[in-house]
């Protein structure tokens, strides 16, 4: 599978409040793509869209919940240093992008560092020689599909590989998914969509079966308008998801903390925030 350019964009900010040490927050926009839709030199310069709303909301979060506790802590020998990096992860690219892998997160090395390890974000925090915190924010198409796949009943994986898919396979599931679901006899069709379940992931079935069941034209354009309805219709309820997320490592003494899918947060999340329950 082709994979990706990272273009990173530094920007960097600082906060300072009465009585609170300087927080040093360098942000960083990631584009796995390559093609260079998020450009600029701050979140607010990024084009108006589901995820610059995201973006800007998380960061404000938790730069409020580091300033806080730099508050709390005036025994801090040096300014806290705060990196966080926004990846915008998309569910298809195309053959002939330059390989560079998907990003990951470096841990932070010290006896005292806490970790946050989940499919939506990635936090490192220690407190020793100084408050240093890491977190990568995901903003990836297949995974939103998945959680979508999950809440919905279905039974899937959640430790797939969950990649962007070459545009050349996706342009094939598609086509596969017209000749054996669309052009069947309606009869015919609940064998044909159990046929093809074997051979699609559950992710891409889940999106196919909410597009618009129609050969009046190319079915993947209602594919493209079912992952944007998608998206920005779960936006909300993931913005508010990794806002629980944030708040539980803050609260929590546990040195690691540790989720895989979309229901194991049954007890931290409203689901209902996040589930997409109708397209049209």
């Amino acid at each position: 599978m082709a994979s990706l350019l990272i273009n990173v964009l530094a920007i960097k900010s600082t906060y300072s409040q009465e009585n609170c040490q300087n927080v040093q927050t360098s942000i960083q926009i990631i584009d796995e793509t390559g093609r260079r839709q998020f450009s600029g030199t701050s979140v607010d310069s990024l084009p108006d869209s589901p995820f610059k709303n995201y973006a800007t909301t998380i960061s404000q979060h938790i730069s409020g919940k580091i300033d806080g506790m730099a508050q709390c802590h005036g025994d801090l020998k040096s300014s806290p240093e705060v990196k966080l990096f926004f990846v915008y992860r998309r569910l298809v690219t195309y053959t002939g992008a330059l390989i560079e892998g998907p990003f990951n997160l470096e841990r932070t090395q010290s006896n005292r560092t806490r970790y946050l390890d989940s499919p939506w974000v990635k936090l490192t925090f220690s407190r020793s020689p100084r408050l240093v915190v890491r977190a990568v924010f995901l903003w990836s198409e297949r995974q939103f599909l998945l959680d979508q796949t999950l809440m919905s009943g279905i039974r899937a994986s959640p430790t797939n590989s969950l990649l962007p898919i070459d545009y050349l396979i996706f342009e094939q599931f598609v086509k596969d998914y017209t000749d054996s679901v669309l052009f069947a006899p309606s009869q015919a069709r609940p064998a044909a969509l159990a046929s093809i379940s074997k051979r699609l992931p559950p992710e891409i079935l889940w999106l196919f079966r909410h597009a618009f069941q129609s050969t009046r034209g190319p079915f993947s354009g209602q594919v493209e308008f079912a992952l944007r309805s998608t998206v920005g219709l779960a936006a909300s309820g993931y913005t508010e998801l990794t806002k629980a997320l944030i708040d539980k490592f803050f609260t929590s003494t546990r040195t690691e903390i540790r989720y895989e899918s979309i229901l194991d947060l049954k007890d931290l999340f409203t689901l209902d925030q996040y589930r997409v329950k109708n397209l049209y």
